[in-house]
């Protein structure tokens, strides 16, 4: 059973090695991981303006927003464009070699790697957003009761969050991963700014 398992994980290397699907799908989890962040922000931040008292409302919608995002978004088109992308370079293969590649190595990575990048994509839209609606969560039972400041500690989460992700750009770009976190960081309060505005506006 160990011995299955291990050749397994091995097999899922070298198809994700074959394509070089890691960075294909580290792009697409935090960029879509930035996109659940800023759709928290504004729902968060839109349904305090609206007055909305309510702390399951919050993590109702913004969890119903980023699983939708994320099944049919972030992991369905991803998986069609990924295997539509990796099924033409097969064809194109087999053109040159003149041979069907079925049943090699490179047909089975051609099928598993899309749904490798879909699955990432899909966790970059829900699971940040999740952990950003976390104090509507935790703090009702430690006692706190205000929703504003519920509110301020779920913004002050996904702030953060957008700072751990241009932390991780940095580190991978091989440039400063503190002035990446605070780049990002600055785009985020940004929106957080203009999000209200707009909202207070209309």
């Amino acid at each position: 059973m160990i011995a299955r398992i291990k050749r397994a994980l091995s097999n899922i290397s070298r198809y994700v090695e074959m394509f070089d699907a890691r960075s294909i799908a580290r792009r697409m989890f935090v960029t879509n991981s930035f996109d659940g962040l800023l759709t928290t922000l504004g729902i968060v931040l839109g349904a305090h303006i609206a007055g909305i008292k309510d702390p399951v409302a919050y993590v109702g919608t913004v969890l119903g927003a980023s699983f939708s995002m994320g099944v049919f978004s972030g992991m369905v088109a991803t998986y069609f464009s990924e295997r539509a992308e990796r099924l033409r370079e097969l064809r194109e293969m087999e053109r040159q070699m003149l041979h069907e590649l079925r049943g090699s190595v490179y047909e089975r990575a051609v099928k598993f790697v899309p749904l490798y990048v879909a699955l990432w994509s899909g966790a970059g839209v829900v699971a940040l957003p999740f952990v950003g609606v976390l104090p509507f969560l935790l703090l009702p039972p430690l006692g706190v009761t205000s929703v504003a400041v519920m509110v301020y500690a779920s913004v002050a989460v996904v702030l953060a969050e957008m700072f751990l992700l241009g932390f991780y750009l940095g580190r991978v770009a091989g440039e400063n991963p503190v002035y990446n976190g605070l780049r990002l960081l600055g785009i985020g309060s940004l929106a957080a700014a203009a999000l209200t505005a707009v909202e207070l506006l209309t």
